[in-house]
């Protein structure tokens, strides 16, 4: 009898059921979260194509596929079908991500789904969305074409060189993030009436979302200029170098925080320079002039420990730009335990991210490390009613794999 691993019951999604049949990062980690947050998450893998998250050193998986269990299922194939339309029955969510109007194609449309549970939420993600422009619809997609057809790119980087894309893929986890909501709101939804919703996640407007700029050129004309490490409007406003050469980024902006900021550098807030009804120091100005230079030379005097600390006593927002060798380290950092420690399915000890957001009365947690290809098919495949027979038969037309 194949043994049954037990989903603790634990968090603000517990009782939830999520399938999960999406690859790389942007649907895993939406997936990922729920299942943080005590959701019952089935993932299916490709038998044909091995996900990427299990390629090179696996961190990304052992990340965002904790605490979950695996199937790896030839979807498209009658037995495979099958099996998927049994394991949606009672399931709450669906998440896919592939390129616009994929599962149409295999003949699961979102009615098809539904004909099997009317509650089901499904989320479609992908790169240019589920319609609109056929030519675009079938384009494939990873981050940085989103950030690039999105408008994103164009705002990042200097603005004497060409754009650049953001890291860490922030198409992605931006995605799965608005999955993540989308889905929770449509399954509030889905529990009041009974009937369940189709939410079709593209990246590309994910990435126009962010941008507030997009209202300034619409309306009035102005387009947005790439930054670099400074803000190309406000002093007082980016990063400066310490003594010890390492950066802080120094965010000077509103009434109080200036007139912190003024008198902590030996300047005067009121005088001509920095005039009294003007809460921002703008670059090109004399006064713009003048800030940037004492913050120049405030900070080429100073470690950058030393310029964080008095600027925050000063009352001023600041942040050394940390890098992970600084975070692991760092005492706020340690104090809310942001890093932790969980084991791998073989045993060795494994440090990643918490969970996060934190919940006060029902927390998430890291009950089990990324799964093995497959390593649940028995399981789940016993628990829709195939006898061992009908499994094996499965795994010898590799409808079904254990790697």
């Amino acid at each position: 009898m194949t043994e049954k691993t037990v989903v603790p019951g634990f968090g603000a999604l517990s009782g939830v059921k999520v399938v999960n049949a999406s690859l790389t990062i942007a649907g895993p980690f939406a997936a990922q979260m729920m299942a943080d947050f005590g959701a019952d998450v089935i993932w299916i893998e490709s038998p044909l194509m091995m996900d990427i998250a299990r390629t090179g050193s696996q961190m990304l998986g052992q990340q965002d596929r904790r605490n979950q269990r695996t199937i790896s299922l030839n979807i498209p194939s009658p037995e495979g079908r099958e099996i998927f339309l049994k394991l949606l029955k009672d399931a709450d969510i669906f998440i896919e991500a592939s390129k616009g109007g994929q599962y149409a194609k295999w003949g699961l449309t979102d009615e098809v789904l539904w004909d099997c549970n009317p509650a089901l939420v499904i989320v479609h993600i992908s790169g240019f969305g589920q319609d609109g422009i056929k030519r675009h619809v079938a384009r494939p997609s990873f981050d940085p074409i989103a950030q690039a057809f999105g408008c994103f790119m164009n705002l990042n980087g200097f603005p004497d060189r060409p754009p650049i894309a953001a890291v860490p893929f922030v198409a992605d986890y931006f995605t799965g993030l608005f999955a993540l909501s989308g889905a929770l709101a449509a399954l509030h939804k889905a529990r009041e009436t009974g009937k369940g919703d189709s939410i079709d996640v593209a990246q590309y407007e994910t990435m126009i979302r962010l941008q507030p700029y997009v209202l300034d050129y619409m309306n009035l004309g102005v387009k947005p200029q790439r930054e670099g490490s400074q803000s190309a409007v406000l002093a007082g406003w980016g990063s400066f170098t310490c003594q010890d050469k390492k950066n802080i980024f120094i965010a000077i902006g509103g009434g109080g925080v200036l007139k912190n900021a003024l008198h902590f550098l030996g300047l005067e807030f009121g005088s001509a320079e920095f005039p009294s009804n003007k809460p921002n120091v703008f670059k090109g100005t004399p006064g713009g002039t003048l800030l940037n230079k004492k913050l120049e030379e405030y900070c080429a005097v100073r470690t950058v420990e030393e310029a964080e600390a008095e600027l925050i006593d000063a009352g001023v927002p600041c942040s050394a730009i940390m890098d992970y060798e600084m975070a692991v380290t760092h005492p706020h950092y340690q104090a809310r335990e942001v890093f932790i420690e969980w084991e791998t399915m073989s045993g060795e000890k494994i440090k990643g991210i918490n969970v996060f957001p934190k919940f006060k009365h029902n927390p998430g947690k890291v009950w089990r490390a990324m799964p093995g290809i497959g390593m649940d098919n028995e399981e789940i495949l016993s628990s829709l009613g195939l006898s061992d027979g009908e499994i094996q038969n499965l795994y010898e037309k590799k409808v079904i794999v254990k790697r």
